[in-house]
């Protein structure tokens, strides 16, 4: 086709290209500059321009197509509360950190008179501290994605895999004494949030979310903490069989199969069939922690886990922008 439209540059983009075959590239009258993705397949990238036209060939230190990728990072200007622009970074931030802030009530109490009797009924004790073994925490650190983004403290997801079986250790000692003790170490309250863009204006900061990029060993002591939760509440059936939604194994799919079974049931029964649907705003980023906390309580997690969290995490993190 690039033949045919006799075109001057072409480019291809989302290419499977590597060096394991023989893969013809080449086009007659065309010069390429070709950057295949490094470490998987898929994403490369490939340019061909007419022989007639002059052409330079630069070699970069990274030979990956991950060099030829140009990211933005500057804001547009935001409105504040007086309807004013603001160009300035850190009255831009300000201004985010503001909104992200008031979207957040602490004045919430929970009330134990509403949960319901089946889950209550399900609660069981928590045996025991949790064991974290050095093999766990050597596993979780080896499936680390070497290309997310490091936090504050500068230690690269990277740098943490490749030395897994020197830090498993001392990493897994840490963890434990912060469970017994319910004490969060500072770097790991510590975050670089960057507001990431939803929908609508651009100059609205309401269109904003925040995303906060935390210390890489504090990530992995939390997926220790989910865990152990997360098992106490499927033994003690402390979720409903209903829920779909942040449970392995379950999805929107799932979720829809289940719905449509009841409504198929419930017509050729000859039934009326009545959905309401409902949205909460900003429903994850205005959980009260209070009510997180009493809800473990309830669930017999007491302790150094209520501590650690509710002086430790919840009562942070101290956010860097």
């Amino acid at each position: 086709m690039v033949q045919q439209q006799s075109c001057d540059v072409a480019a291809i983009t989302e290419t499977w290209w590597d060096d394991s075959r023989g893969w013809s590239t080449a086009l007659n009258g065309y010069k390429i500059f070709r950057r295949d993705r490094q470490g998987r397949r898929g994403g490369g990238v490939a340019l061909y321009i007419k022989q007639t036209f002059d052409t330079v060939g630069i070699e970069t230190k990274e030979g990956g197509v991950e060099c030829l990728w140009k990211g933005k990072t500057n804001l547009c200007s935001l409105l504040d509360k007086r309807g004013y622009f603001i160009c300035a970074d850190k009255k831009k931030a300000e201004v985010l950190n503001a909104y992200f802030a008031s979207v957040f009530s602490k004045e919430k109490t929970c009330l134990q008179d509403n949960c319901p009797p089946e889950l209550v009924d399900g609660v069981r004790e928590q045996n025991g501290p949790l064991i974290i073994e050095e093999v766990a925490v050597r596993e979780l650190l080896k499936c680390l994605d070497s290309h997310k983004s490091m936090g504050p403290d500068g230690i690269h997801p990277r740098v943490m895999r490749e030395l897994a079986d020197e830090v498993a250790k001392p990493l897994s000692i840490i963890y434990h004494q912060s469970w017994l003790t319910g004490e969060v170490l500072d770097d790991w309250k510590l975050a670089n949030v960057t507001p990431i863009h939803k929908k609508g204006a651009k100059e609205d900061p309401g269109n904003y979310r925040p995303v906060s990029l935390t210390s890489v060993p504090g990530k992995i002591m939390e997926q220790f903490i989910l865990s152990a939760i997360t098992q106490n509440l499927q033994d003690g059936q402390g979720i409903r069989p209903s829920q779909h939604g942040f449970r392995r194994g379950r999805s929107c799919l799932t979720n829809m199969i289940t719905f449509y079974d009841q409504v198929i049931r419930l017509v050729d029964a000859g039934k009326a069939v009545g959905v309401v649907y409902l949205d909460f705003s900003k429903a994850f980023d205005t959980v009260s922690h209070s009510i997180l906390l009493d809800k473990l309580t309830a669930r017999a997690w007491t302790g150094a886990l209520c501590a650690g969290l509710g002086t430790g995490w919840m009562a942070g993190p101290r956010e860097w922008w």
